[in-house]
């Protein structure tokens, strides 16, 4: 049986390769990306810094601290968290948001499918590191604890419902874009916790099967709960990346006016009928205050805004060094925890459970060939549809280029560009780093200087416009100084 299992499990993994879903169509943003490690852990996690953040060295323009997107990625490798941190960029600046995307244990294709133990070893692992990493982020940078979204994308939703349910206080808003979901991971008696919480689910109506269903169950979860809810189908819409709803919703909950229009227009959002309650502006926020969480180390002190003048981006933007950022000069800087008090809770109410979410005509079914354990009405089984030709990607050609001596003495001054075919660069995302330590980002021609003797292998990462990912790599070695102190 765990064979048939697996081989079913192992074509459903094909089946999500072969979709187009998977790919990150959004544009890059104009901030800042970082792939940082977590020292505890040692989970990795990508930071996205805004246009706007990066501009003004991290000072919000209304005085106050940046809001926070945490995106659970889906399924690794058809889904990671930097295809989630680029998907998210244009969002994030829109709107002025920070944006962490864990490195998840979870989320592999051999996870447990349906998740329903919540204390298998990934998820705790999961569960610790995505608490530390976030706290983290709240020392290192600008960002504001008590106005957090937690999002997720396919089988990260699993790990977004979960979190939300055990730490109500360090998020403010939930909503999952063709996420997946189950009960059995929540705590019921942590309900009165969140009831206020805004809580957004959005499918499309072409998802996959997994994902729908139980994106289906998750409202009829929420309802029966009493929950705000914001649930909608887009029309026509498969297996696709679509932040700005989950962007949107979030907006208009906390207030945030964006830079430029949402890109909204093109989908057709479709209500998921409901008799519960519905929030349409901050008043569902205004009633939900997050208070400080337990894991919060009370001694750390508060913190006043980033300094004004000449201070360098490692001072500015993390104040505070990981194991792949130099450490930064001074004190670090610190979030001041939020009130210990806690808010009043509202008594459950018994209601009627409502009646299951009416079934709708389905125009291009996706059958994955696993069902999902029993939990409604089975539907009548669609039509499969047969998996794609995927043609094999030609080689990038792609190289590093010296403009001057690969080997020389410290301090080494390098100018080094990046070798593309032009055809290729449009709307591709480039991360350079020296001996894993970022140093540009989204740039073709780079200037550095390398101070330490030794070998730096310095990397481009880069991601192109239909998601393929390549390497380019380019060794220099730095030798000691010959210079003498003054006065020696």
């Amino acid at each position: 049986m765990r064979v048939a299992i697996t081989g079913v499990w192992l074509l459903l993994t094909a089946l999500l390769a072969c979709q187009c879903g998977c790919a990150v169509p959004q544009q890059p943003g104009k901030g800042m990306a970082r792939h940082r490690t977590e020292p505890e852990t040692r989970t990795g996690y990508w930071l996205y810094l805004p246009e706007d953040y990066v501009k003004r060295s991290g000072r919000h323009p209304s005085r106050q601290r940046w809001p926070t997107v945490v995106t659970f990625h889906g399924m690794n490798p058809y889904d990671t968290a930097a295809a989630q941190i680029r998907e998210w960029q244009e969002e994030a600046d829109r709107y002025g948001l920070i944006v962490i995307a864990p490195e998840l244990r979870t989320c592999t294709s051999l996870m447990q499918y349906p998740l329903r133990d919540p204390n298998l070893w990934y998820v705790k692992q999961d569960e610790r590191a995505t608490l530390l990493v976030m706290g983290e982020v709240f020392r290192q940078t600008n960002a504001d604890p008590n106005l957090v979204l937690a999002t997720s994308f396919s089988s990260g939703g699993y790990l977004a419902h979960f979190l939300v349910n055990r730490y109500p206080e360090r998020f403010s808003c939930l909503a999952v874009r063709g996420s997946n979901f189950s009960s059995d991971l929540l705590a019921t008696s942590q309900i009165p916790k969140y009831r206020d919480m805004p809580i957004g689910i959005f499918f499309g109506e072409n998802d996959f099967k997994p994902c729908r269903d139980e994106s289906e169950l998750a409202v009829e979860w929420y309802r029966s709960h009493r929950f705000p809810l914001e649930a909608k189908q887009v029309g026509g819409l498969g297996h696709e990346r679509h932040p700005q709803i989950a962007a949107a919703l979030f907006a208009r909950v906390t207030g945030l006016t964006p830079k430029t229009p949402p890109d909204l227009g093109g989908l057709v959002m479709i209500d998921i009928p409901t008799n519960g309650p519905q929030f349409a502006s901050k008043r569902a926020l205004d009633r939900y205050q997050p208070v400080a969480s337990p894991l919060q180390s009370a001694a750390e002190p508060g913190r006043g805004p980033i300094p004004d003048g000449g201070a360098g981006e490692s001072n500015l933007l993390f104040a505070e060094s990981t194991s792949n950022a130099q450490p930064a000069a001074g004190a670090p800087t610190q979030v001041a925890p939020g009130s210990s008090s806690a808010r009043p809770v509202s008594p459950i109410v018994s209601v009627p459970r409502p009646q299951p979410t009416p079934k709708r005509p389905t125009q291009q079914p996706y059958n994955t060939g696993i069902e999902p354990a029993p939990r409604t009405d089975p539907r009548p089984a669609p039509a499969t549809v047969p998996p794609r030709e995927r043609a094999s990607a030609a080689p990038i050609p792609a190289t590093i280029r010296t403009h001057g001596e690969t080997t020389g003495h410290a301090p080494l001054w390098v100018n080094l560009s990046l070798e593309l075919p032009a055809f290729l660069r449009e709307g591709s995302s480039v991360l350079w780093t020296s001996n894993n330590i970022p140093i540009a980002s989204n740039e073709y021609e780079v200037q550095t200087v390398l101070r330490e003797p030794g070998e730096h292998q310095i990397v481009a990462f880069i991601v192109t416009a239909d998601d393929r990912e390549v390497t380019a790599e380019q060794t220099i070695r730095v030798l000691a100084s010959t210079s003498q102190p003054a006065g020696s």
